[in-house]
């Protein structure tokens, strides 16, 4: 079994560029095809920008696991254009739904905008086929109610009955303190 998917993969730094991506681009060629890219133009376009993506990453900090880092790069490059494509930066629940929506196979040739083959803007397409979550958020105002415990009834009960017999409290404030919070 290969080391990489034992989770044992050895760092790998820069300047290893081309070994790097040559273990990876068939794994990355399939996630691509896993997102709905089929057209090769495509999936060769896509491959250079996550292949500089990641030798760009691989030369600031050593990678532990390779494919992992080109996945990630890859998922990054998807949320990149998203938010580029629908101007949605920094707003997390439109990028999961704008997501969803392109990955759900909704959007008719978004992955000719990705990949840079095509000029339309796909912003519309992907906007008309975000669903919204239902029902609503409708915060509802809620009234506090007390939790009657049984041990703290009894706390009571036993601290009244004490002052009682210490003479702090008349007999009758006693018996009230000691029912107090439970129904009549």
């Amino acid at each position: 079994m290969d080391s990489r998917m034992m989770g044992a993969a050895p760092a790998i730094g820069g300047g290893q560029g081309g070994d790097l991506w040559a273990g990876v681009a068939g794994r990355v060629t399939d996630y691509l095809r896993a997102l709905g890219i089929e057209d090769q133009l495509h999936l060769e376009r896509l491959a250079a920008r996550i292949r500089q993506r990641l030798e760009t990453r691989a030369a600031a900090v050593p990678l532990e696991d390779p494919l992992e880092a080109a996945i990630e790069e890859a998922y990054g490059a998807l949320d990149a254009w998203l938010c580029a494509e629908l101007g949605i930066e920094g707003d997390r629940s439109a990028l999961f739904t704008a997501r969803a929506a392109v990955l759900s196979g909704a959007v008719p040739h978004w992955a000719a905008r990705f990949a840079g083959v095509s000029g339309e803007s796909r912003a519309a397409a992907i906007q008309a086929a975000v669903v919204q979550a239902l029902p609503p958020d409708a915060p509802l105002a809620m009234v506090p109610n007390t939790i009657d415990l049984f041990w703290r009834r009894v706390g009571h009960a036993i601290a009244a009955a004490l002052r009682h017999l210490l003479g702090m409290l008349p007999a009758d404030a006693a018996a009230a303190a000691s029912h107090q919070g439970r129904p009549q």
